[in-house]
């Protein structure tokens, strides 16, 4: 019943607000600060902050912890969680570990609490089988990669290195994404990733 009850609780979130949390997730990272709606609201009492830990509630009613570790004191790398998105139609959790001027996403497995990281919010195709991650970071350098989803894990299918924005799927073997030529100014040229056969095709 409880179980039932925490289910309950993230069933209003349609998928055009997951697709609007990863928006924003991504928005973020690139320096906006206007980013609704609040994952944490729409997490209820799946999802809270107590003191310096973000608190995520799994299907079962146990919790993950992800404490911030940084203080004023704090002379070594340390790292700070933040909600980033709540997906419940894929059972995960996205959060952001920002760490530094690095930053990592992290997917929580709503069902037992296993970590994943990834280089970005993901950009499900619409069967949820595949997911797009693109990352623009000056600094530690960007990418764009293709992960399948299997048993207890994901795998990478492909991985291009340039500083990359995430488009759309349009079917399952087949997504648009921005690639920048060197640094990210401007516009990134439009190119579609294609799945094709066992591999995947930038064009």
């Amino acid at each position: 019943m409880h179980a039932l009850f925490l289910s309950m609780a993230l069933a209003a979130i349609s998928p055009a607000t997951e697709d609007a949390q990863i928006a924003n997730a991504e928005a973020e990272l690139m320096g906006k600060d206007d980013v609704k709606p609040d994952p944490l609201t729409l997490a209820g009492s799946r999802a809270r902050v107590e003191k310096d830990t973000l608190v995520l509630t799994l299907d079962d009613g146990k919790t993950v912890r992800l404490r911030n570790r940084c203080t004023v004191a704090e002379e070594e790398p340390c790292a700070n969680y933040k909600l980033a998105a709540v997906l419940p139609s894929r059972g995960i959790f996205v959060v952001e570990k920002l760490e530094d001027e690095n930053h990592e996403i992290l997917l929580i497995e709503m069902a037992n609490g296993k970590q994943h990281s990834v280089d970005g919010p993901p950009h499900f195709s619409p069967d949820g089988k595949r997911f797009l991650t693109c990352r623009v970071d000056e600094m530690n350098g960007g990418g764009a990669a293709v992960w399948r989803v299997a048993p207890g894990r994901y795998v990478q299918e492909w991985k291009d290195d340039r500083n990359s924005v995430c488009g759309r799927w349009s079917g399952n073997d087949s997504v648009t994404v921005g690639v920048y030529a060197a640094e990210p100014s401007g516009k990134p040229r439009p190119m579609t990733l294609v799945h094709k056969g066992d591999t995947w095709q930038l064009r």
